[in-house]
This record gives structure tokens, sequence and C-alpha cells, in this order.
């Protein structure tokens, strides 16, 4: 809504009158969401108490989690206000936040003076930049923060002016669009990479080179020693006390100004920061940050492989050997920047029949180019086994300590040929071979995503005889030949159904076999292979497993790329992954070792029948399982036996962050046959009075019981984290413990800090007309007002901000009571309570 001269309580001509006398008081309360916060120094005129925080000196201290609405604008720019004629071009406010946490700005792109662009900047305590979505376009900007740590964040204005909205805290879902993450990495202030466009006529340039003049191919450009948004921001913090610190980030704040404002330009391929590269992580905390996790969240969730990864981060030391997975394939691209840190520098080509174009090498690199159709099918194995992990960029690896060893079977053909292939086997395992040449160190695991139709020739058990012999793994995709849907079966190919292979099959994200797999009696092991079509899975969703890939440019150039394939070939690396996590904690674990691992259930989630079935062979691959049947952990109270079966909860613990009120637990069957449990939830506790049970409806065909968890921060006794339990009692005595981990932020217990001055408006329902104002200030999150001598004998009551000053209240992005009050007066009325929530973007 549009309001006129609403700068305080006002009124419009009282004329036509229905009540006598002097009329009636109205008032209410207005409520905002906890966690609700404002800009100290909002563009507003009737903002009390207005305070200045335009760097990390005078940061506004906020509480996650938090949603705050707040304005900025470049001097001379938006609506006439507070901030108008001098500027608001930085908000900077300090909070702490929890790993998985994100930090989103949403604001207006467009104003009545032209394009806004605002940035999100995040600095860590230390005064280091990590983590910034400057370069994004559109108005929504988000940082994914990746470890637990005081911040600061920056909001400037790059262009214009803006109301805004920031939210700070836990996210809302498992998966979003965000894929800005807050990591340390450094770049050299001052220092920009650019390459120039070749120059058309009329282009502007932000030099006082000509753009004839520019350098060719990358080159280095320096921060002049002074520029427009330096000179600003030097200006606004005049005022306060700057350390060190604070000068060294507002010049790489300066640096990533100047960077955008010369790409703006036109005269620029790209302008970046100078970034220093270092090494890969090998091991860390999941979820990583890499760009693309969200898309393989679903299938490494399906194998247990974040509580894997934990439990092996979570050891006193790490062990010193990275285990070696052989790709045997279409090769590899080996500047992928996914895989580069991975290889094993021990990648070869073995070809016997070679297309032009083919050559035998020493790397194992892929060779095909876009004329082949090429699929990238063996860099796309290779990452989904062994990708470099928290880089911040692309995918994760099933296994991110594994070095890859690439072996090009294929060339340029679309077909390997046995002899090649044999070959490349044995010289995996460190065995005498036609190349002559032995590795440093044979593989751990041999991953073979390929077969063909018919028994397990003598040539390949010979093979894998001798490669076991040596203490290397075989692990074969089983085929993607099927139509199972129709109920026409594939056998498992070969070398799959080979003695001594692990072969593998494919189901999808409901546990269900895949549509394409190939199954039999020589089944080994199942794992995610993807479903690219629609009516693949219950959810209707397509679902691939997503992974390094080669693309080609328009000009037949190659690119690095990711993106989702399906099939057993892409079930068979998460296996290969899954063993090379083994290796890593035991070096020494013998292929005789692994099968009897698989024989007791130790390394899967029984599927289908009960044991080894032709669908599912001993079930699905769990990795975390397999890390603990390597550690020999002592039974823990998270499963109890029950009957021939076994019962755990999932999920096995709780992390609710400082925002989540409400989360879900089944009881289900971890091994064995449903039939045969025994047990059953009699009774349910927590030890906290912040937490309340009750009893849901279980999905039958997964869960056996579902326990409903709601939160009541207020009832915790202080603010920080709280570490809780929830136990089920079983019918048989057994109990089942579930840890929670949960914050309670300082101030919580409050129903937040408001959104600045809310303007009530009274109106007249018949005519619409507004014919009082009154701006009420939030008290402890709360909103009272109130107006003496209304005098119609009906009322509309609505609320909205104006953060930015433009003269409309309920804006998007602002905050807002959409439903209102109408009524009829017969006296004072003091119920008109309205509750505010933040008007959607785009409405």
């Amino acid at each position: 809504m549009t309001l006129t001269g609403c700068g305080g309580s006002g009124s419009a001509s009282d004329a036509g009158t229905d009540l006598p006398g002097a009329g009636v008081r109205l008032s209410g309360v207005l409520s905002v969401p906890a966690g609700a916060a404002v800009d100290s120094d909002l563009n507003d005129v009737n903002q009390l108490g207005r305070t200045r925080n335009n760097d990390l000196a005078t940061a506004q201290a906020l509480t996650a989690p938090v949603l705050l609405v707040g304005s900025v604008n470049r001097p001379g720019t938006g609506p006439a206000g507070s901030n108008q004629v001098e500027g608001d071009t930085t908000d900077a406010y300090v909070l702490d936040l929890q790993a998985g946490d994100l930090v989103e700005l949403e604001f207006a792109p467009g104003t009545t003076d032209g394009v806004a662009d605002l940035d999100l900047y995040v600095v860590s305590n230390d005064g280091t930049l990590t983590g910034t979505s400057d370069g994004s376009d559109g108005h929504y900007e988000c940082v994914r923060i990746t470890q637990a740590a005081r911040y600061y964040l920056k909001i400037e204005a790059f262009q214009q002016a803006a109301a805004y909205t920031l939210r700070a805290g836990p996210a809302a879902t498992p998966t979003t669009g965000c894929t800005a993450t807050a990591t340390r990495a450094t770049f050299d202030p001052g220092e920009l990479v650019a390459q120039s466009r070749t120059p058309t006529p009329g282009m502007a340039t932000a030099l006082s080179t000509s753009a004839a003049t520019l350098p060719r191919g990358p080159h280095l450009i320096t921060l002049p020693a002074s520029t427009p948004t330096r000179k600003t921001a030097l200006a606004q913090s005049a005022t306060t006390t700057a350390t060190a610190a604070t000068h060294a980030l507002d010049t790489r704040l300066e640096t990533l100004r100047y960077a955008k404002t010369l790409r703006a330009t036109g005269a620029y391929d790209y302008v970046e920061p100078n970034w220093r590269l270092e090494t890969s992580a090998t091991i860390g905390t999941f979820p990583p940050n890499d760009l693309h996790y969200g898309e393989q969240r679903w299938h490494h969730d399906l194998i247990a492989l974040p509580a894997a990864i934990n439990r092996i981060q979570a050891l006193p030391a790490q062990p010193a050997q990275r285990p070696i997975i052989a790709v045997i394939d279409t090769g590899v691209m080996l500047d992928h920047p996914d895989l580069q840190p991975q290889l094993a520098s021990l990648g070869r080509t073995f070809l016997t029949d070679r297309l032009p174009g083919d050559r035998n090498q020493a790397n194992g690199d892929d060779q095909r180019r876009p004329e082949d159709n090429a699929v990238s099918h063996g860099t796309h194995v290779a990452g989904t086994a062994a990708a470099a992990t928290f880089n911040g960029i692309g995918v994760a690896g099933v296994a991110p300590m594994a070095r890859l060893m690439p072996l090009n079977v294929f060339g340029r053909n679309g077909s390997a040929k046995t002899l090649d292939i044999l070959q490349a086997m044995l010289y995996a395992a460190g065995l005498d071979n036609n190349a002559g040449v032995l590795p440093a160190r044979r593989a751990d695991v041999i991953n073979l995503s390929m077969g063909s139709p018919g028994a397990c020739s003598v040539a390949f058990q010979d093979t894998i005889n001798r490669v076991r012999a040596a203490g290397t793994l075989v692990v074969v995709a089983a085929g993607s030949k099927a139509d199972n849907a129709s109920g026409q079966r594939a056998e498992v190919q070969q070398p799959a159904n080979c003695a001594g292979a692990i072969a593998v099959g494919a189901v999808n994200s409901d546990r269900q076999l895949s549509r394409y797999a190939n199954t039999g009696t020589t089944l080994t092991v199942a794992a995610p292979g993807g479903d690219l079509g629609p009516a693949g899975v219950a959810s209707g969703f397509s679902e691939g497993i997503f992974s390094t890939l080669v693309n080609f440019t328009g000009d037949g150039q190659r690119v690095a790329g990711v993106g989702p394939q399906q099939g057993s070939s892409m079930a068979a690396p998460q296996v290969s992954g899954v063993l090379a996590l083994m290796r890593y904690l035991d070096p020494e674990l013998s292929p005789e070792a692994v099968d009897a691992l698989f024989a007791s259930g130790q390394l899967t989630d029984d599927l289908g029948a009960t044991g080894r079935d032709s669908d599912h062979g001993w079930g699905l691959i769990n990795a975390r399982k397999a890390v603990d049947a390597v550690l020999a952990p002592q039974s823990g109270a998270d499963s109890v036996a029950s009957g021939a079966a076994t019962l755990g909860v999932r999920p096995v613990r709780l992390d609710l962050g400082s925002l989540r009120s409400t989360a879900t637990l089944d009881l289900v069957v971890t091994t064995g046959k449903r039939a045969t449990v025994t047990d059953t939830v009699v009774a349910v506790r927590s030890n906290s009075p912040a937490i309340t049970l009750r009893t849901g409806t279980a999905d039958a065909s997964t869960s056996l019981h579902r326990q409903l968890v709601e939160i009541d921060r207020r009832l915790l006794p202080v603010d920080g984290t709280h570490r809780l339990t929830i136990t089920l009692t079983l019918r048989s005595g057994a109990e089942l413990t579930v840890p929670v981990t949960l914050d309670r932020p300082a101030g919580s217990a409050s129903s937040g800090a408001g959104w600045g001055p809310v303007h009530v408006t009274l109106s007249d329902p018949d005519s619409g007309r507004v014919l009082h104002t009154v701006v009420a200030h939030a008290a402890q999150g709360r909103y009272v007002w109130q107006f003496p001598g209304y005098r119609r004998a009906r009322v509309t009551v609505r609320a909205g901000t104006d953060p930015n000053n433009d003269g409309v209240v309920c804006g998007p992005g602002e905050g807002c009571g959409p439903a209102g009050w109408t009524a009829t007066l017969a006296g004072d009325r003091s119920d008109l309570d309205l509750s505010l929530a933040i008007v959607p973007w785009g409405s």
C-alpha cells in the first residue's frame, strides 16, 4: 500500500464521522517472528536511535537465526530519507554461525533511479575474507558456511539503492540453490587477472589505455591508488578506529569491487582476483563444500557415506598411505580440476587396435573427440569414486583420500578388446604385462565399469585370480541391459560373473531394483545407479549420479564439466570408493576378508529376500558399516538385535542447530528381515522438558515406528549449545538412544527485535481511504500501538514497514501484516493485533 505524509501519527479529513463525541480508542499488538531484526541505520526517517554500522569496527551484533530488513544506497540515489544525500553504501553485521548455515541476501533489482546491485561479503573473525557472491547477477545472493565461527557480514550497494532482507542460520531444506561457500581462499589484494576482449568500434574501457592497446591473453591489472568506491568507504569509516586488519580487508574488498567495475565495461572476457591455490584436503567432515554436492547428496546418503567419512575424520590420527583406485575405462580427462589432484602419475593407455589419433601413452588420458560421440564415461566413473573433495568446486568423491590410476583401454573406439583389458588389470596389480613397465605401487582396487554378455571366459577368470592373489580387489559393473519393468531380465555380464569379482548391480533412490539393472546369482552387491527417466523412481523426478565430465565447446575445445549419468557403471565406482575407504584404514585387508565381510552382512543393508539374492546380491552397500567393520567398534546403543534382525533408529543423531524445531525418528530394520522382528516400541523419553515426543504415522514399507520430535528452546535453562538425548524402549527391554544437539541463541527467549518502525493505518472500509497513520516502535520484539479518538463506525487496520522510505508500505521484502482487521465499532477495542511477515520478493 502507498501512504502519503506518514512520517508519524497523522490523520486525513474526518468529515462524515459516524460516532458521537470524541470517538473510541483503538489499540493492539504487532508481533514479528523470532529472530526478526532491523538494520540500525535505515533510510526510514521514523527510525529511533539510529546507529551507523558501516564497517567491522561498528558492526551491528546479531544472533542466528536472524531475518533482518535493511537498506543501503550510493550517495545521491534512492528515495529521500535519512541516507539519501550522504549515502549508506555499507551495512556490517557480526554473528556466530555453524557449519551448514546459509547467509542469504535478497533485494529488489530495480529502482526509480535504475538497476540496483548489492553485494554480500562474509568475513571471518580475524578479518579474512572467506566468502563472496559479488559476481552474481539478479537480486539473490548467498554464501554457505562450512566452518563454525564468528563472522562479519558486509552488504554493499555497488550501484544505486535498495531495501533488502538478510537471512542467516540453518538452511530450511537440505539442498538449496546456494552454490557459493565460505572458504579461506586467498588472493593478493590489489591484483587482478584479466583477459581483454577483441576490441570493437566504440568499446568503452575503464582504463586510460585504449581498447586497442590492451594486452591479449591473461594479464595482470593492479588496483589504482584511488577509486570512487574506495573514496566513499574511507570517508564513511573516517570516524572509526581502523586496525591493520581492517585496512587489509578494505583493500581486498576494493579489489573485488574494482574487478566488478571492469567487468561491467564489456572490455574483458573475465576479470578475477589473483587467487592463490593450494593442494586439496583428502579428508574432512561431510557434507563437504563442493559446489555440486547438493546433486550428489541423495546417493551419498543412501550408502551412508557422510557417516562413514565423519567417522574416519574423527580418528585421532589419519593413516599415512592413500589407497589407489585403478579406473580401467575410456581414459580420464587428466586436466580436469576435480581429478588432477587425485592422479597417482601411474596412468597408461593399453591399445592394440588403434584408430587415427589413438596413441599408446603413459598417462591414461581420454582421447575421444567430439565426433566420437564421447560420453565422458571414464571421467565420470573416476570422479564418482575419488574426485577431489573439500575444494569448493565440482563434486565430491566417495573416497576423497584415494588416488586415481587411469588406464585407457578404449582410445577412440566405442568398445575395448579383452587383451587390452587383461593387460591393464595386470599392470594395475603390479604384475608383468605387455607394456613392459610396472607401477610404483599396485592399485588397491580395480574398477571395471564395462562388460559383455556371456559366461566368464577362462582368460578373465585367470587374470582375476592372479590379480586377487596380488592383493588387489576387482569391482565390476553387472550390466545395464535389462528392462525389469517389462519383465525382461538380463543376466550379470562378464567379467562381473567371474568368481572373485565383486559384481555390482543398481538400485534407485527408493532402494528398489533399477529398471535397467542386470541380475543373477553371481551378483555381489548393489549401489545407487541413478535414473534419468522420470518414471524411474516413485518421486517422479529424474535422479542421476552426478560426477565429473568432459565437455566440448562449439569449436571443439575440451573443457571440464560436471553432470549426471545412470547405469551400473555409475554404481560400481561407489563400491570401489567404499572399498578404498576400507583399504585406507587397513592396507593389508585381503580380498578373502572382504568376501567374508560381504557374506556376514557387515558391509550392506539387506534388501529383497533374506541374505544373498539375485536382485541385490548381499544388499545395498553401506559405507558406515564398512568403516565400522574395519575399525571393529564396540557395539553401540544405536542398534539392537530383534529375532533374526537388527533394529536401529534413523537418523542415528539429530543436529537441530539454532532454528529447526521439529524432526522425525524412525525405527527401522538395519539387517535381516522385517518378518523376523519380535520387538516394538513401548515407551519413549527425553532428558529435557524442551523436547516433546509424539507418535507419528510410520511408512509401513520402511518404518516400524515413527517418533515426532518438537523443540521449545524457551524451556532450555540457558543460552548456548545443549546436548540432549531421546531414548526409545522396546518391549524386550532393550533401549535405543539418539543424541540430540541444538542451540539456544542469546536472547532467543524474546520474540525478536522487530523490523524497525511499523506504520499502522486506519482506513475507512467503504472508501478504502486512509484516515489515520500511527508509527509504532518495537520494545523487546513487540509493537504496542494505539490511537485515541477514532470516530468512524467501521475501521480497517493494516500495518507494514518502509525501510527505504519510498512511501510504499508492505513493499517486497518488507514486513507486513497482510490480512488486516476490518471491524464494526461499538466502543474501545484493544484486540486489534496483527502478525507481520516478510512480503515475498517479486510480489
